[in-house]
């Protein structure tokens, strides 16, 4: 069994950070464009006005280069893969990779209970243990958030993050059989085996079944 992380699954979460930041900075540069519009309209030629319209032209300056560079620097990672998937496999299954990446690690993610406010020194007391289930879950979420799922046109694979808390190890272990079933029900096309562990990793393999 292949349990190696392929280039795909080791630049995913850099491609995903650099989508949100390219999304974000998009959303500052038009806000500073309107704050700097207003500034420009207005009357007061104050030199705190001119200083704030030149500090929001030097962050537009930035904010623009960010955006211009960020997709130059996606299809530089994203082109050995693309290239590799022309050849030998698809393209389809590399959206369908990221697509189901996302989808995944929905499905994994604990939701943690609603803190309560207004509380009594006795309910202070009977939270603790919750408070300690919330980091647990805390620590889960962030683990599992480096899951990775990835799809060819023979084998589905599967990288699952361990946490490194005994606790939040014994999350995962209880969800092991759930998540096979959420795997194999949204990918039949596949013959999914049984986990198998390596070091912090948790591996599941799917082959393509012969039609």
């Amino acid at each position: 069994m292949n349990m190696k992380k392929s280039y795909l699954m080791r630049i995913y979460n850099l491609l995903l950070f650099l989508g949100m930041l390219f999304l974000l900075t998009c959303i500052f540069t038009l806000l500073l464009l309107f704050a700097q519009g207003h500034l420009i309209n207005s009357t007061d030629n104050s030199g705190l006005m001119n200083a704030m319209n030149d500090l929001f032209g030097q962050c537009l300056t930035i904010s623009k280069c960010i955006v211009s560079v960020i997709p130059f620097i996606v299809i530089g990672l994203l082109l050995p893969e693309s290239v590799c998937r022309l050849k030998s496999d698809s393209l389809i299954n590399l959206g369908g990779s990221f697509i189901g990446t996302l989808r995944f690690r929905q499905f994994l993610t604990q939701s943690e209970p609603i803190p309560t406010e207004n509380v009594t020194l006795a309910q202070v007391v009977s939270e603790r243990p919750k408070t300690a289930e919330n980091k647990t879950i805390s620590r889960f979420n962030r683990a599992v958030h480096k899951s990775v799922l990835e799809l060819t046109n023979k084998q589905l694979r599967l990288f699952i993050k361990v946490p490194k808390e005994s606790q939040a190890q014994k999350i995962l272990k209880e969800h092991e059989e759930q998540i096979k079933e959420h795997v194999a029900s949204l990918y039949p096309d596949y013959l999914i085996s049984t986990f198998e562990r390596k070091k912090f990793g948790l591996w599941l393999i799917g082959t393509k079944r012969n039609k």
